[in-house]
């Protein structure tokens, strides 16, 4: 490493709020920053935040949450719209500055989307990258380092600080190669998603979807979705309530069970073996009540992806994935960029069951002018 970067690996530990404050009055007079979380999730729901990474191109700092208590001027910082925040895949990280802040990293530039968009592959790892990009090798030592421990060791320092310590550089890269295959306006609209996404996956009213992420609830009917459906709005507040993970209120097979089977006391509930025991001995009240709970509203269909398809479904599936890794192989772009199998099953299912062909919301934008027209003639 140069000595330039060999100084943005040794970061600043700052544990003090008047340190904080002063960085960020530096801070608000760029015009990018380089961010990274560290946090454990293992056995909670909220993750619990252990460091945050910053580099504003000529230092690499580490700020501690367990000791910082006023963080006032670096949500300021967070939402300065002059600030680019730069990011590698951080969908988690979102939900880390979400859950901590109440506040997300705007505008947003994540460089694992950016390198999909030039020819990287969907999911390239930040190591992969800087070596891709600038031949640097970097360690993957501190991986599962615990990040509440204190005090930090070098090592786990070092590590943090690299995390960050590269992105810059690799914006400005990647922002000119954008530019100049006319696609920064891209990245840009799967940045914003991002964004929305994290900001909705937070709101209530999205918890009445999540029946809908339960596997084999195709085969349920009705009445059964509409208990499925309370089922996992409970499980989604009581695993925010407890703090647990999910599948440690309940798995998704015992909500599915519990839906299909309904059981009406406490005997029926104690004789289905494959629920939980723990789940039947500690919520038996609460899942019969929802259970017998009456439904209100229009009767509950689960989208048609989430179906079997028959055979001349597959083979229409078949023809749009390939114009999809046609029209990737002609931009040079990952084909997951383009569409996945689940943006692509609405299209195949409505044109099998009515011949109607219509194009799907989460395909819109940019995509829809590559892929509407090749995708129709594939299939009409």
């Amino acid at each position: 490493m140069s000595t330039e970067e060999n100084t943005l690996s040794i970061p600043v530990l700052i544990t003090r709020n008047d340190e904080l404050r002063r960085l960020c009055e530096h801070w608000c007079k760029q015009s990018l920053l380089a961010l990274d979380t560290e946090f454990i999730r293992t056995d909670t729901f909220f993750p619990r935040l252990g460091l945050i990474q910053v580099c504003d191109d000529k230092g690499s700092y580490l700020l501690d949450p367990l000791t910082l208590t006023d963080w006032t001027a670096f949500k300021a910082i967070l939402a300065d719209s002059r600030i680019m925040k730069v990011l590698h895949s951080c969908s988690e990280d979102l939900v880390v500055f979400k859950g901590f802040f109440g506040q997300l990293p705007s505008p947003l530039f994540d460089t694992q989307k950016a390198a999909a968009f030039l020819n990287f592959g969907y999911s390239i790892s930040y190591q992969n990258m800087v070596k891709e990009i600038l031949n640097i090798e970097i360690s993957k030592g501190q991986t599962r380092s615990d990040w509440l421990r204190r005090p930090l060791s070098d090592e786990q320092m070092s590590y943090a600080a690299l995390d960050v310590a590269f992105l810059p550089k690799i914006y400005r890269n990647f922002t000119q190669q954008l530019i100049e295959k006319q696609r920064l306006s891209w990245l840009q609209n799967e940045c914003n998603k991002m964004l929305n996404l994290a900001f909705a996956e937070d709101s209530e009213p999205t918890w009445e979807n999540c029946y809908q992420n339960i596997g084999s609830a195709w085969r349920l009917n009705s009445r059964q979705l509409e208990v499925l459906q309370r089922l996992c709005v409970w499980r989604e507040e009581e695993a925010r309530r407890r703090d647990k993970p999910r599948s440690w209120i309940a798995k998704d097979s015992d909500l599915l069970l519990l839906a299909e089977r309904e059981p009406h006391d406490k005997i029926s509930l104690s004789s289905l073996a494959e629920v939980s025991k723990p789940l039947v001995n500690k919520d038996a009240d609460t899942l019969l009540t929802l259970i017998r709970s009456p439904h209100h509203g229009a009767p509950l269909k689960l989208p048609a992806v989430d179906y079997p398809l028959t055979g001349a479904m597959r083979t229409d599936l078949k023809k749009c994935q390939s114009v999809i890794s046609q029209k990737a192989d002609e931009l040079g772009i990952a084909p997951e960029m383009l569409a996945r199998k689940k943006q692509l099953l609405p299209i195949v299912i409505e044109f099998s069951l009515s011949r109607e062909f219509s194009w799907p919301e989460s395909l819109s934008g940019w995509r829809q002018p590559l892929l509407e027209n090749p995708i129709r003639q594939a299939l009409c």
